[in-house]
């Protein structure tokens, strides 16, 4: 699979901000994040050098996901396992929001919101009984949380000075999340978009 990160469409001139998140370096020597990071494209993170690395990492089951930052991206990774191998591929990549990207919208509380899902097949059909799915957007001024559920998993985070999303977690083959943001003034707002839609 190939994603190639291109620009945000609105602003072409502009230069990618930084990337916010902290890099955990306890993760760097976890296997799984080892074998996940050779599937990040290597133009992204071989010119990010230490500035590229693990920032989460979510384990169900057998499958693992991690998370990557570098300078002009984020990345989620699945890194599956079955007998006694395990195989890296990319669920998601996301650009960094341009510098000066205006967080003052209100509509929805999220913006460029991307929803992407994976999953193998199961054995009684062609398609996947629960999947991953992983969420992208940036969250407008004034959004501190957020929290997608879907009906057999659940994921929360912080929105970062960036204001980037990115959340992680499994669902029913095509099944909608539910995601819901948390204002620095205490209210907590449903996002309705139409890429939520049920």
């Amino acid at each position: 699979m190939s994603i190639r990160i291109r620009s945000w469409p609105d602003e072409p001139e502009q230069a990618l901000s930084r990337v916010h998140d902290r890099i955990d370096e306890d993760l760097r020597s976890h296997p799984m994040v080892t074998l996940a990071a050779e599937a990040v494209p290597f133009s992204h993170r071989a010119p990010a050098g230490d500035r590229f690395g693990p920032v989460r990492l979510v384990e169900r089951d057998a499958d693992t996901a991690v998370v990557f930052a570098c300078d002009t991206s984020r990345w989620v990774i699945l890194v599956q396992q079955e007998d006694n191998s395990a195989t890296a591929s990319v669920l998601h990549g996301v650009p960094n929001p341009r510098v000066g990207f205006d967080r003052s919208f209100r509509t929805s509380f999220l913006q460029l919101l991307a929803l992407h899902q994976t999953g193998a097949p199961s054995m009684a059909e062609d398609l996947p009984d629960v999947a991953w799915l992983s969420l992208s957007g940036i969250a407008a001024e004034g959004v501190s949380r957020f929290e997608m559920a879907t009906s057999v998993d659940s994921d929360s985070g912080d929105v970062g000075a960036d204001g980037v999303v990115l959340a992680v977690l499994r669902g029913r083959w095509k099944e909608k999340p539910k995601v819901v943001v948390h204002l620095t003034n205490g209210e907590t707002v449903a996002v309705h978009h139409p890429s939520l839609a049920r």
